[in-house]
Order: C-alpha cells, then sequence, then structure tokens
C-alpha cells in the first residue's frame, strides 16, 4: 500500500523496533494488546492451548501483521498465543495512535484496511482448509502458503497447525518424498 512522505513522516514517529528470540512471546493468550507489529524477520506462530497441547492457527512470515486483532479491536483479552518459532525482528506501533493517523491520512488508512482484510482472509484459509481436506492435501497447501517454512520450524508446529501428528507429517513427507523420486 503506497504511504505518502507527509504520512511515512507521520508514521515513523510512532514505531519501534522489536527484537524476539526463539520460543518468545509477542502476545499471550488471555492478556491485552494495544499494539500492531510487522514481521520482518523470522516466523511467529499464533495458537491456543488446550487440554495441555497447542493447537498452532496461523504462521506468520516477513510482510505479514501477527496481530491478534479481536482483541485489539474489541479491548478484550487474545484467545491466542503469538510466540516467535524462529529468532524475530518487527515493527511495533500502538493501535491507538496509529488509528489517529489514519484519521489523517487516507493512505494509513487504506494500509489499516489491508492489514485487516489480510488477518480475515488468513483465518478463513485455515478454517476452511484445516475442515475441508486430508491430511497430505493440507500439507501440500501448507507447502505452497509457506515456501521452505517446513525445513525452517519444528515438525510438531507444523502437524499441529495441520491437526495431525508429528508421526503422520513424518509419514506423509516420505510419501511425497517418494513420489517425486519416481
Amino acid at each position: 500500500s503506497p504511504i505518502s512522505d507527509k504520512g511515512w513522516s507521520d508514521f515513523i514517529q510512532i514505531i519501534e523496533p522489536v527484537v524476539l528470540h526463539k520460543n518468545e512471546y509477542l502476545i499471550r493468550e488471555d492478556s491485552r494488546t494495544f499494539r500492531c507489529f510487522l514481521l520482518t524477520e523470522g516466523v511467529i506462530r499464533a495458537f491456543y492451548s488446550k487440554e495441555g497441547y497447542d493447537h498452532n492457527t496461523a504462521f506468520f512470515v516477513p510482510g505479514m501483521f501477527p496481530i491478534a486483532y479481536a482483541a485489539l479491536l474489541s479491548g478484550g483479552p487474545s484467545r491466542f498465543s503469538y510466540q516467535a518459532a524462529l529468532s524475530c525482528r518487527l515493527i511495533q506501533f500502538p493501535y491507538h495512535d496509529f488509528r489517529i493517523l489514519c484519521e489523517k491520512h487516507q493512505c494509513l488508512e487504506t494500509l489499516r484496511h489491508h492489514i485487516f482484510e489480510q488477518l480475515s482472509v488468513l483465518q478463513k484459509k485455515y478454517e476452511t482448509e484445516r475442515d475441508s481436506h486430508n491430511a497430505t492435501t493440507k500439507f501440500l497447501i501448507f507447502r505452497k502458503t509457506y515456501p521452505g517454512l517446513e525445513n525452517l520450524i519444528s515438525k510438531s508446529h507444523i502437524a499441529s497447525y495441520l491437526g495431525i501428528t508429528p508421526i503422520q507429517l513424518v509419514r506423509i513427507q516420505a510419501i511425497l518424498s517418494k513420489q517425486r523420486k519416481s
């Protein structure tokens, strides 16, 4: 989304860099959040905990916004935790200040719209794919959506996202590898 020089000049006044080491939390489940984040390096996973297990619902790669937007907009607690799956660099900015700038600069309002649209599409895509496909198809979609990510993060995170066990994931990868070699 193109940002005008004046919009950019005002926007950089409210941003701060953030560094997260692997496994550090950006947002914890049941906590409130008042900031937006742009991921510039690394991978963030979004998940919720149920019955002692983490259930991954999204991965954020550079250029994406790992934001608990329902909590941000409602002012309520986040239903999800956001954790660094790899060491990360982000840019953070207070949502309240950003909203004020959006009223002043249409280009920032357009950016805000794109951010929330991206998050909504990501959520709907996850819900649809998780319920509509078999494990192998879900894994192939994961590979297409996140090229190379399977080599960077743990198999347990990927398996959780796909709704399968790590053993099932290893079997699927082995079958696909054999098919490629044939």
